[in-house]
């Protein structure tokens, strides 16, 4: 047989094709050709003249026989290692495939705002990372109407946040979830840390620390100071900052408000003290939205299965 350089596509010239190499997989298991054969399910007259095609389509000789053994050539040894690759490579894309379709295996992007929603995202986090490790999570933070417009961008698959205030032209699923529950936060150390409950009236002595004019925490603080007919306390600063807020209050006897989960996570750690009030409030619910007309990944519903199984008292009723 004379022998010829292969062209960069021997493999369309040859007309390779699957039974091909899971044939010549079958030879690195069994050194007949006969037991090769049946392995597959094939007439040994079948495998025979299917190797004999390939080689003569290739111009090499793969195999040389040895009684009734089938002894691979130096090309015959390197195509089957091949072969075993490629087939191994084909099951690699089955496993893959099915995990994609599975919901185990993907990129996930959730938009959260930062109160309500830390500790059972946290949760989620860890489940997600111990049982679907494929799955790439993202998180992104920021206020409600941002995250929204992030949303309806396909910036983010998943927002957990509040509903835009002026009504949105794009549909969205809501689920809603609950009420966001604010607290009066200071520092571990405050004067007021000790005793209590404490008015509105007291607490309007002290500086504040709030979020910028506008935002739903504020405007419901000033709210309740009108309902009761207090003057608004003198001495705020406006900062969106976390950190900028945890640094104020640490250093001076400053008051802020904060989400009741967020409050209690930093409260366990030392960070803060949760002034006793003899009122409560609550500002505007929050929820779960996804775009309809995106229908979300396997993945992506992956994780929004996780979020309903970490986040408490989770109501399931749709809204437009």
């Amino acid at each position: 047989m004379s022998h010829s350089h292969l062209g960069p596509f021997w493999f369309i010239a040859s007309r390779l094709k699957l039974r091909h190499l899971q044939l010549l997989a079958a030879f690195s298991r069994h050194s007949t050709l006969l037991a090769a054969a049946e392995s597959l399910g094939m007439a040994q007259p079948a495998a025979s003249k299917l190797i004999g095609d390939l080689e003569e389509l290739m111009k090499i000789r793969l195999f040389r026989l040895e009684g009734r053994r089938m002894i691979p050539t130096f090309a015959g040894e390197v195509l089957t290692r091949h072969a075993l690759v490629m087939l191994d490579e084909l099951e690699r894309t089955r496993v893959e495939l099915n995990a994609l379709v599975d919901g185990r295996i993907g990129h996930v992007s959730i938009g959260a705002i930062d109160g309500p929603v830390v500790q059972s995202l946290a949760d989620m986090l860890r489940i997600a990372q111990d049982d679907y490790p494929e799955i790439e999570l993202e998180i992104r933070s920021g206020p409600s109407d941002s995250l929204f417009q992030m949303l309806i961008d396909g910036q983010i698959d998943i927002m957990l946040g509040r509903r835009p205030v002026i009504p949105s032209a794009h549909p969205v699923s809501y689920e809603e979830i609950a009420s966001e529950q604010l607290v009066v936060a200071a520092a571990p150390d405050h004067p007021l840390a000790a005793s209590g409950p404490h008015t509105l009236e007291s607490l309007s002595e002290f500086p504040w620390i709030l979020q910028r004019r506008g935002s739903r925490s504020r405007q419901r603080l000033e709210e309740l100071f009108l309902e009761r007919e207090l003057p608004l306390p003198t001495r705020i600063v406006s900062s969106d900052s976390w950190m900028m807020t945890l640094a104020y209050i640490t250093r001076s006897q400053a008051l802020t408000l904060l989400s009741a989960p967020a409050a209690a996570l930093q409260s366990d750690f030392g960070q803060i003290a949760i002034l006793p009030i003899d009122f409560s409030f609550n500002v505007a619910p929050w929820g779960i939205m996804t775009v309809r007309e995106r229908a979300p990944t396997p993945a992506a519903l992956t994780v929004m299965t996780l979020l309903r199984q970490c986040i408490p008292q989770i109501s399931l009723s749709q809204q437009a």
